[in-house]
């Protein structure tokens, strides 16, 4: 496997944190299971052969329980913007606590 450029290395982290931030926004719209297994692939980076052996089932339903759970999270985002929201909330944030800084 070859390594990632660090424009390809620094997508792949934003994706990553992206989708991070849809599971603690909807997370629990999602199954028990979709739940679980997009947690532990998203943020334990476990493989989906790890996922299939602690799930019982196999590599391919594994991937295919993180897809389909991933597709929700980005459907219920698409439809409600609550992640878009609060990270322009937090950019909001960053800028008043910046400007607070400089008065102190």
């Amino acid at each position: 496997m070859t390594a990632l450029s660090a424009p390809a290395a620094a997508d792949a982290l934003a994706r990553t944190a992206h989708l991070q931030r849809l599971l603690d926004v909807y997370g629990a719209l999602l199954t028990d299971h979709q739940r679980e297994a997009c947690r532990l692939h998203l943020d334990e980076d476990w493989s989906f052969a790890e996922l299939a052996e602690s799930l019982g089932c196999s590599r391919s339903g594994a991937h295919d329980l993180v897809r389909r759970g991933l597709a929700q999270l980005e459907h219920f985002e698409a439809r409600l913007g609550h992640a878009a929201e609060l990270s322009r909330r937090d950019v909001v944030e960053a800028g008043l606590r910046a400007r607070l800084g400089e008065r102190g």
